[in-house]
């Protein structure tokens, strides 16, 4: 960070082994950040060459429809060759081609991705449709796929990605092939309900509020915000539920998002309500903000702002046209009062004058502060890699969890007197912290021999507890892979850094602050019932007070942690790193870990005399119950858990069966839910 200096003039000394080649400090881990370039928060320009600007683009770009259909078309027609196939590059690589000439810009690797999302999709909610007492899973174009499944023709005369919808296909087995075309066993029909503009200017109108759009960009969890959104729906007459409202949201937002990156050239007609998006997007009004281009040859037209009241426009005005005239349900929603909207996370932060970008890297970007010398921002970004960026994904909300995490421990560690360069947490996403030159030296500090220790030490059995912990250091060396190195080699390399020599004094500080930052962590996260097996942190002079400071991040790429103590049930970063493919499902699981580690952070912050009440459910369909017991206790300011634990057989068994559930309140309310509720009525 500029927190932080670049060291990347800094070279080790001749006589220090830091051009050997060395293990990691954790098995198959790269730290979160990028080397040299982003864990010292380095003042050096990143730049990057054409593979990030692929990898950005293969990561983050979704499928449209009419993407979707293209591949589906190509996927009908090499089905054989597929299923045949052990390997199958040259056949997708044959796909990409012919996308590309029908207009979709797909590289073989993503072309088979969307195969194998596809497939695994399909294969669910057709076991969850045939098993009985299932909840029945939805899955857009299951009708098509199903189809290709079976051998079946599907017959359309559908022609490219220009048209927001297929036509006409023959008759018999085939099926439309359009994007609405959802299937949703047992399901009712509300789900498919296509969306009428009147219903998505309302939508857009609640949206383009100013407290409405600011939680919706600053919250990591907006379930709340929607449930806002619906109920302003409902009371006009659109009965749409919170995930209608979160999915159409969605789907604006991306063809928005799209639109703004296809050549004008390309373009082909302007989407409805692209412009009031566009302007919400932008951050300005509707009718002050201009979109970001039109395709060639389409009209501009005007939009009426969204911001008027019931009787401001109507279609006697005279310099409006009839093209403009905002519908009776747009007025209606514009004409009510704002209400308080639930906040999920931190209250509004006051604005920074931010000044230049300082570095990027992987996970997280620095700028500086210019109204607070001596400070920068530190914000995070919903992205996780592994293995030196080899595995490179996106996590939506990610961002945000790290950033809570972070915030959260470096509170806990400055209570405990360790000084750090944590100075507050502006947002959902970011923090503010002292401006560091960064010490390149990485500190780990272990309680169970496990991962690359193994490696280095192979006399020493995995799970061999160190008593005290040990402490190793391993020199920020990318190019080398991070040589281990001793407090020897350390005074050695005789580093500066704002001024400050870093000699035995500066050593001896870092190597007891390790030890201690280590144990408070672990006696916290035991109130947890949780093992913390290792970490690593990093130091940082800072330039006003030329302290060695702990700096960095602690988040949950930092550490390995075992629930009761049992390797299969880690919540780090590890579980990436050992996944064999990477697919929605898998990444949703890595993201329950990171949440589950970042509320569980949050509660080694409460008072330990403080009451708590945990609910226990038969089983999940008692959840909107225990939702409303939950937001009870949360108007009385009482922290409320719900957990999924049968106790027909008594109460020991689920807390006997659960040691995650253990908390640190004095006083605990157990409150089993009867099996049922919902449908009892009780």
């Amino acid at each position: 960070m500029a927190y932080y200096q670049d060291l990347a003039s800094t070279p080790a000394p001749a006589d220090t082994p830091g051009g050997a080649p060395g293990p990691q400090p954790q098995e198959g881990e790269e730290p979160s950040r990028t080397r040299q370039e982003e864990s010292r928060y380095f003042t050096a320009t990143v730049r990057p060459g054409k593979e990030a600007e692929q990898a950005e683009v293969e990561l983050g770009k979704h499928w449209t429809n009419a993407e979707v259909q293209a591949l589906l078309h190509t996927w009908a027609e090499r089905r054989e060759e597929l299923r045949g196939a052990a390997r199958n590059k040259s056949i997708f690589l044959e796909m990409s081609r012919q996308l590309q000439q029908l207009g979709v810009e797909r590289s073989w690797k993503q072309c088979r991705t969307k195969y194998k999302n596809l497939r695994y999709d399909y294969k669910s909610a057709r076991n969850s449709h045939a098993t009985p007492n299932s909840d029945a899973k939805h899955m857009r174009f299951y009708s098509q796929v199903d189809a290709i499944e079976q051998g079946r023709d599907l017959g359309s005369t559908w022609r490219g990605p220009e048209r927001d919808q297929a036509t006409p296909m023959n008759q018999g087995d085939t099926t439309p092939l359009d994007g609405n075309s959802d299937w949703r066993p047992g399901g009712g029909a509300d789900m498919g309900r296509n969306w009428q503009d009147e219903e998505v200017r309302a939508l857009i109108a609640i949206w383009g509020e100013e407290p409405v759009r600011q939680r919706l960009e600053s919250a990591a969890r907006n379930r709340d915000v929607f449930q806002h959104i619906s109920l302003r729906l409902q009371r006009l007459g659109v009965e749409r539920d919170w995930k209608q409202c979160r999915t159409k949201y969605k789907n604006l937002k991306y063809i928005s998002r799209s639109l703004q990156r296809t050549p004008p050239s390309h373009a082909h007609s302007t989407p409805s309500f692209y412009r009031e998006v566009d302007a919400i997007l932008s951050k300005g009004t509707m009718a002050q903000a201009p979109p970001t281009h039109l395709p060639k040859g389409e009209p501009e037209q005007r939009s009426t702002p969204i911001t008027c009241t019931g009787n401001q426009a109507t279609a006697n005005s005279p310099h409006l046209h009839s093209s403009e005239i905002i519908s009776p349900v747009t007025v209606c929603v514009c004409s009510l009062s704002l209400e308080h909207i639930p906040s999920t996370g931190m209250a509004s932060a006051p604005d920074l004058k931010i000044g230049k970008k300082l570095n990027e890297g992987k996970t997280k970007e620095i700028y500086e502060l210019s109204d607070q010398p001596g400070h920068v921002l530190v914000q995070s970004k919903d992205q996780i890699t592994a293995g030196n960026a080899v595995r490179k994904d996106q996590m939506e909300g990610k961002a945000a969890i790290a950033n809570r995490t972070t915030s959260c421990v470096f509170r806990l560690l400055q209570d405990a007197g360790i000084k750090t360069a944590f100075v507050k947490q502006h947002s959902d996403t970011a923090f503010v912290a002292a401006h560091c030159e960064m010490i390149p030296i990485e500190w780990v500090c272990r309680r169970v021999a496990t991962g690359s220790f193994l490696k280095r030490n192979p006399g020493v059995k995995e799970g061999y507890r160190f008593s005290p912990p040990k402490i190793e250091m391993f020199f920020k060396d990318d190019a080398n892979n991070d040589p281990q190195w001793s407090e020897e080699q350390l005074l050695e390399a005789q580093f500066c850094l704002a001024g400050l020599s870093i000699g035995r004094c500066e050593v001896d500080i870092m190597s007891h602050s390790t030890l201690a930052i280590f144990e408070i962590l672990e006696r916290a996260w035991a109130t947890q019932n949780c093992t913390l097996v290792d970490m690593k942190i990093e130091f940082g002079v800072n330039v006003v007070t030329k302290e060695v400071v702990l700096a960095d991040v602690i988040d949950n790429d930092s550490w390995r942690l075992w629930p009761a103590g049992d390797r299969s049930q880690q919540k780090d970063k590890q579980v990436y790193r050992d996944l064999k493919e990477v697919t929605p499902e898998a990444m949703q699981i890595v993201k329950r870990n990171f949440e589950w580690v970042s509320e569980r952070v949050e509660l080694l912050l409460e008072p330990q005399a403080r009451g708590r009440v945990l609910v226990l459910m038969g089983s999940v369909s008692d959840l909107a119950h225990c939702e409303r017991i939950r937001s009870a206790c949360a108007a009385y300011g009482v922290p409320c858990s719900l957990r999924v634990s049968s106790a027909h057989k008594g109460p020991t068994r689920p807390c006997a069966s659960r040691p995650s559930m253990k908390v640190t309140a004095s006083r605990l309310c157990l409150w089993q839910l009867p099996g049922g509720v919902m449908d009892s009525g009780r």
